[in-house]
C-alpha cells in the first residue's frame, strides 16, 4: 500500500514539474507563455473586463486580417506588458512582408505586435485560481498520505 501511495505522489510531483518547467521556458519576447501557436494568457496580463482566474488560450495567427476585425494585440502600461484588444480600420501595406495596421483607438501597430483575431480565443474562468489554490493543497494531501504511511 505504501510503494503504490508513494509511487502517486512521485507521478504528480513529475507531472507537475514538467508542466512548469515547460511553461516557463515557453515564454516568448513579450513575457507570455506561446506553445506552438497558441498564447496562455492569464487575465492579470490583460487590460479587458474578464474575470480574476481567467485564463485565455489565443490562436496567434496575424496573417488573413481584414478591416472591421477585432483582435488581440500587444500593448505596453507602465512598464508592464499587456494584451488588448481593438477592431481594425485600416491595414497599410508597407513591404512586402511588413504592414502597419490602424486600430479604433487611431494607434498604429506593426503586424508584429497583433496576435490574432478575437473570435479564436478559448476562455477557461476559475482555472487560474484552481492552479493557484489546488497545487499546494494537493501537495499538503499527499505530504500528509505520505506521513500517515509512514507511521504505520
Amino acid at each position: 500500500m505504501k510503494k503504490i501511495v508513494l509511487s502517486i505522489f512521485f507521478i504528480v510531483y513529475i507531472l507537475i514539474v514538467v508542466t512548469i518547467t515547460i511553461s516557463v521556458n515557453k515564454y516568448n519576447s513579450f513575457g507570455v507563455i506561446e506553445v506552438k501557436n497558441k498564447l496562455i494568457v492569464t487575465s492579470n496580463k490583460t487590460n479587458m473586463d474578464y474575470s480574476k482566474g481567467t485564463i485565455l488560450i489565443i490562436s496567434k495567427n496575424s496573417s488573413n486580417l481584414k478591416e472591421n476585425e477585432e483582435v488581440f494585440y500587444y500593448t505596453a502600461d507602465e512598464h508592464k506588458v499587456l494584451i488588448s484588444k481593438g477592431k481594425i480600420t485600416n491595414i497599410e501595406e508597407v513591404t512586402e512582408s511588413e504592414k502597419t495596421i490602424t486600430l479604433s483607438n487611431n494607434k498604429k501597430y506593426s503586424k508584429d505586435y497583433i496576435i490574432g483575431k478575437t473570435s479564436e480565443v478559448t476562455k477557461i474562468p476559475v482555472l487560474g485560481y484552481l492552479l493557484l489554490i489546488l497545487l499546494p493543497i494537493f501537495a499538503f494531501f499527499f505530504f500528509q498520505v505520505y506521513l500517515l504511511i509512514k507511521r504505520k
